[in-house]
Formats: structure tokens, C-alpha cells, sequence
């Protein structure tokens, strides 16, 4: 099943897409612009430009699943936040239900289910990933929506968990690993999936592998 990831070019497309060519995995990369192109050509990965303002139609042909791991970052101004965030991702999810996606796995943020639970200045960008998210759950297809913590640049430990108190979590503990984060996405790619998954995660004791093959029935080992 060739995977079309959207956001390549961001720190966690990157990690992803070269764990996905490290297991042989077939995929496209949508990339902004062409200064992106000569660095996934490299590594001889199909790439396609289509900018999130512009034209993407084209970058889902021939894909059955989509990863959105696109934004414009939380310190972007709210111009740009509506522009990627909210409606690059609510037209990514039309697009792919025009083209008849299989799978559509979303990578939002944790308190976008609540973004007066987030800090000030990213209550915004908060509120754009909650619509986007909504479109997706709304939408026709068949989803993994994952919601991780505040990103940290450390290693990854594989594990991560959901058992968490909402009325207790603060910014300081709600945190996960890009790399945690890369691993999560990489499973449910390639785990065989139930329809319409939606998982709040931050760092935990879990390995993942063993969460999301638990998740498939329910049954979270937390």
C-alpha cells in the first residue's frame, strides 16, 4: 500500500520517511518547493511538489493511505495557522476522500481537544488542529487520529502510554519524544488497523508496538 506523507520536510517527516525506507515501506513525500526536491531524490524517494495553499490534488494519485504531519509550528503567526494547520489539513482530508483513501492517520497535538487547556500563545494554533481534527473525525474515512504531547528533542524511549489524569497533566509532563512520536506513526502504517482510532499519548511504559496491537481490540495495556 503506497503511503503518501504529507510534511516531509518537517522534523518528524524527515525521521519518518527514513524509517519507512529502512523497512522497505512504498511511499511518496509532498513536499513546499523544489530547493526540497534534491534531498529526498537522494534518498530515492518518490517526492512531489504541491504546496498546502495551492494545488495538492495530484500528490494523492495512486496512494491508498495518507500520513498529515504538516504545520506551520506553534510560534507561527495566525495568518499562517489558518492558512496550514486548519485549512491545509481540512482540504488534505477532502482531497482524500475525492481519491478514496483507505487510511488517513492525522498527527495533531494533545490539547487540541481542549485548547483552553494550553498554553496562551499557542491557544490558537490549538483551536486550528481542533477544527482540522473535527473535519477528519466527521469525514468518510477511515482514521488514526494521534495527539501527542509537548515535543522533545531527546531519544526516544518506545514507550509511551494514555493513562493519564486531564484534570492533573501540566506542560511540564506532558511531553514525548519525536522519535516516540515517529515510532507511533510507523505502527499504525503498518499495523492492520480498525476503523477510526483516536489516541492522546504522551511518554509512558507501554512499548508501542505492543499499544497499538492492543489498541486494535480495544484493550490498552496501560
Amino acid at each position: 500500500m503506497k503511503t503518501l506523507i504529507i510534511g516531509a520536510n518537517g522534523q518528524i517527516g524527515k525521521k519518518l520517511v527514513s524509517e519507512c525506507i529502512d523497512l522497505g515501506l512504498d511511499i511518496r513525500v509532498m513536499i513546499r518547493d523544489e530547493s526540497q526536491m534534491s534531498y529526498f531524490t537522494r534518498l530515492g524517494v518518490d517526492a512531489v511538489v504541491g504546496d498546502l495553499e495551492g494545488d495538492i490534488s495530484h500528490a494523492f494519485n495512486s496512494c491508498e493511505q495518507v500520513v498529515f504531519s504538516a504545520g506551520s509550528g506553534s510560534k507561527s503567526c495566525p495568518k499562517k495557522t489558518l492558512l496550514v494547520d486548519l485549512w491545509g489539513s481540512i482540504r488534505a482530508v477532502e482531497e482524500s476522500e475525492k481519491q478514496g483513501i483507505k487510511h488517513f492517520i492525522m498527527v495533531s497535538s494533545l490539547k487540541s481537544c481542549d485548547p483552553l487547556r494550553g498554553p496562551q500563545p499557542i491557544r490558537h494554533y490549538l483551536v486550528a488542529r481542533n477544527r482540522a481534527d473535527d473535519r477528519l473525525i466527521n469525514s468518510t474515512l477511515n482514521y488514526t487520529l494521534l495527539r501527542p504531547g509537548r515535543l522533545l528533542d531527546t531519544e526516544g524511549t518506545g514507550k509511551i502510554t494514555s493513562n493519564f489524569d486531564w484534570n492533573d497533566i501540566k506542560n511540564t509532563n506532558s511531553t514525548i519524544t519525536r522519535d516516540d512520536v515517529v515510532s507511533t506513526i510507523l505502527a499504525a502504517i503498518i499495523t492492520p488497523h480498525r476503523t477510526n482510532r483516536t489516541l492522546d499519548f504522551i511518554q509512558g511504559d507501554v512499548v508501542i508496538e505492543d499499544f497499538m496491537n492492543d489498541l486494535l481490540i480495544g484493550e490498552v495495556a496501560v
